[in-house]
């Protein structure tokens, strides 16, 4: 068995805050456990672990291993219970799922009419909160009692025909949803595959793959298109226009998603995890499309969201939405050229890693390093954005992408070369210059950074500063096509030469 299954139930208990622990034990009380229960005791062992170890435990419960192996399945499925519980006032899909267990109860007693009843009050609370597959359940939960028993609702005129209708209705439309998250999920896939479109080939091959995962129900209007058909049309539309970098289209659908939140105001709620990611796009987009009054207002309405006691946030939703506004924050930072801040955020950030209050996963977090690194080297630190930089390049887990990698090693190599430390850096170059050759993020300004550094090392000392007008001139050139002014937002080497 993988370690990752055998943890699982420690990794859950170690996520639980003290609210949901102090329920937990009460629930456990209730169901007729004491402190003695064995797998209440259990419970306290494996909180009180920083890390899983069986052999402790086996020890400290003074069991077999077969016995241990039941006590945590058992126990995993109460504290689950116990968490479904505390949620269900805050989650409505868990509040209509536990809404349709009833109806199969009463269903199951023979209170046909009373289950009815149920149902329609659900489904009407599924159609506001746009719970669409749920709502589709419960129609054809209530088709089936319909067709098999003689109810009061007989006497509504033409009642089977219009639950049928309705049944249609709702059935098409969550096909043509379904179509829609995969039609979503098909271009961003695209992207992840094979990237943005850098020249005419790529360009048509990428708009030939759009029409081609488009489909005629997709674009047939003949139910009202619901929240998450829009909302995965926007994105879609997102994506697309971000790998043809589209930048000011791509902009604009990412607006359109979060207008469709602000106007179905229950959905910030529902799906706060969407909505957070939907103004990080808007971030990410604005910080590339250079518009600083965008990223900053944005920045303020996540930061906002995040401080509203209103908006109840679970421990993951809550740490997207820090991970995000970090993000968001240090981009903003950087559009103003307000190194300072940034640098001095970067240790805000790290600090709050160390401590253990902030747990991105490790690509996040790789980035985060990347951020300080730039931060360190923009106010001359070189000594410390090395330190960044060695962190991300020694990483042992996690998959990073291959453009924070290139810039990585390049900003690394520069700030070995500001230190003078010019063995180093003609070393390195080797292993760039082969990352460069294989990796299709490479930029040419990637290329020219390699260029300039080998230029500058192979020039006299007294001659290296005839080197960087030249430099400063090709990257301007470069800086007029598209890629190649997405690489220059996330590594500026036009930055460092003009400071050079």
């Amino acid at each position: 068995m993988s370690n990752a299954i055998k943890d699982q139930l420690w990794r859950l208990i170690n996520s639980l805050n003290k609210a949901e622990k102090r329920n937990f034990k009460i629930y456990s009380k209730r169901a007729g456990g004491t402190s003695e229960t064995k797998f209440i005791r259990l419970f306290d062992v494996l909180d009180k672990l920083p890390a899983p170890d069986d052999t402790l435990v086996l020890k400290r419960m003074k069991i077999n291993q077969g016995q241990l192996s039941n006590l945590k399945r058992h126990l995993y499925q109460e504290v689950l219970t116990s968490l479904r519980m505390i949620h269900i006032d805050k989650e409505i899909d868990i509040e209509l799922r536990e809404q349709i267990d009833f109806v199969r109860i009463l269903y199951g007693k023979g209170h046909y009419i009373d289950a009815l009843r149920t149902l329609e009050r659900a489904k009407a609370k599924a159609v506001e909160h746009n719970q669409d597959l749920l709502q589709l359940e419960i129609i054809e939960f209530q088709k089936m009692i319909e067709a098999r028993h003689i109810t009061l609702s007989r006497q509504v005129d033409n009642k089977m025909d219009l639950l049928l209708n309705e049944s249609a209705e709702k059935s098409y439309s969550f096909l043509n949803t379904s179509e829609l998250f995969n039609l979503n999920i098909q271009i961003h896939g695209r992207y992840i595959e094979n990237g943005h479109s850098r020249n005419l080939k790529e360009l048509v091959e990428n708009e030939e793959f759009w029409h081609q995962i488009q489909t005629r129900r997709v674009d047939r209007e003949t139910v009202s298109s619901t929240f998450h058909q829009k909302i995965n049309r926007f994105q879609a539309a997102m994506w697309y226009n971000y790998i043809q970098l589209q930048l000011e289209e791509a902009l604009e659908a990412a607006l359109n998603a979060i207008t469709l939140f602000q106007l179905s105001q229950q959905m910030i709620f529902k799906d706060p995890d969407l909505y957070m990611r939907c103004i990080y796009y808007v971030t990410v987009l604005a910080y590339l499309h250079n518009r600083g009054d965008l990223i900053d207002r944005y920045v303020n309405r996540l930061e906002h969201f995040l401080e509203d006691e209103n908006i109840q946030l679970n421990t993951n939703s809550r740490r997207i939405g820090n991970t995000y506004l970090y993000l968001a924050s240090s981009n903003a930072l950087f559009i103003h050229g307000k190194y300072q801040e940034a640098y001095e955020l970067s240790h805000k950030v790290h600090k709050a890693y160390t401590d253990g209050d902030f747990r991105p996963n490790n690509h996040r977090w790789g980035l985060f390093l990347y951020k300080q690194a730039a931060a360190a080297f923009l106010i001359d630190e070189y000594d410390e954005a090395l330190d960044y930089l060695n962190e991300v390049i020694y990483m042992k887990s996690g998959i990073l992408r291959q453009d924070l990698l290139i810039n990585t090693r390049l900003l690394h190599a520069i700030c070995n070369y500001e230190l003078g430390n010019f063995s180093l850096v003609d070393y390195h170059l080797t292993g760039i210059a082969r990352l460069l050759r294989r990796s299709k993020e490479t930029a040419e300004v990637h290329k020219l950074g390699v260029s300039g550094l080998r230029r500058l090392l192979s020039a006299p000392p007294a001659e290296r500063g005839d080197v960087y007008p030249k430099l400063a001139e090709e990257l301007n050139e470069l800086s007029k096509r598209p890629y190649e002014a997405k690489a220059l937002a996330y590594l500026d080497l036009r930055e460092w030469v003009a400071r050079s």
